[in-house]
């Protein structure tokens, strides 16, 4: 799966990524308290809004995970009605990642004619290489760096095979020479 960082450094070099993004849930409270998705984010002011028309307001910003955490006012929970609902803690936090826009953009873009089209694409190849050449469900070599080794290797005898059914032999040679 894609980050958020990625994700944007993908955009900022011009590729559209359809992936859709993966997303925590609350499970607090049995996974009966509100999820993220129901409090609404307001880019002009940096700050969230609860389903009780509460403010969040940015608390704290956490450098290695890329979130900024928002949190409502003690005072605000406490009073609220809609509390049990919400959290079991003495006020609320939400989280949102550094790149959270280019995170909805990329989710937007996941539209289920978008994911047949990857799985028509993009997952054929894959379980080629993973079967075909392979031969086996898992790598050979050890460590990071031999797998993306194999799997370069692979990647390249599959579009050397490839090619020529999606140039013809002759463009193939041309391009070739």
């Amino acid at each position: 799966m894609l980050n958020g960082e990625q994700a944007q450094a993908l955009e900022d070099l011009g590729v559209r990524v359809h992936v859709p993004v993966k997303r925590s849930v609350n499970h607090q409270g049995d996974g009966e308290l509100f999820d993220r998705a129901r409090f609404t984010y307001d880019a002009q002011a940096d700050v969230y809004v609860c389903p009780a028309n509460q403010v969040l307001r940015r608390k704290q910003l956490n450098n290695a995970d890329k979130v900024i955490i928002y949190a409502a006012q003690a005072s605000d929970c406490t009073t609220c009605a809609m509390k049990a609902r919400c959290t079991q803690s003495s006020r609320r936090m939400v989280s949102r990642h550094l790149y959270e826009a280019a995170l909805e953009r990329m989710q937007e873009r996941a539209t289920p004619q978008a994911m047949r089209l990857r799985r028509c694409t993009v997952e054929h190849p894959f379980a080629a290489l993973k079967y075909q050449i392979f031969e086996k469900a898992r790598f050979l070599m050890r460590g990071l760096t031999g797998a993306g080794t194999e799997i370069a290797l692979a990647t390249l005898a599959y579009n050397f095979k490839r090619a020529p059914a999606v140039l013809g032999g002759a463009q193939m040679l041309k391009k070739l020479a």
